[in-house]
């Protein structure tokens, strides 16, 4: 899988997890200065993936936590 793809997963991802898009749009600029991953360097792009991953994680324990 290229790591767009894999961006694009975790975005979809996140969203369904309860996030707006506006908050992974803030999530990538935190990341790596920029929103715009198309035009981010390789080494920006697999940090975006790493926080998002990191992001995924804590939503998904956060919906386990509090949906009992």
């Amino acid at each position: 899988m290229r790591i767009e793809q894999r961006i694009q997963q975790l975005y979809k991802k996140l969203l369904k997890l309860g996030y707006y898009p506006f908050q992974v749009q803030s999530i990538i600029h935190f990341a790596i200065g920029k929103s715009d991953v198309e035009a981010a360097t390789a080494a920006d792009k697999i940090k975006v993936v790493n926080i998002l991953k990191d992001y995924e994680k804590l939503a998904y324990n956060f919906s386990l936590a509090y949906s009992k």
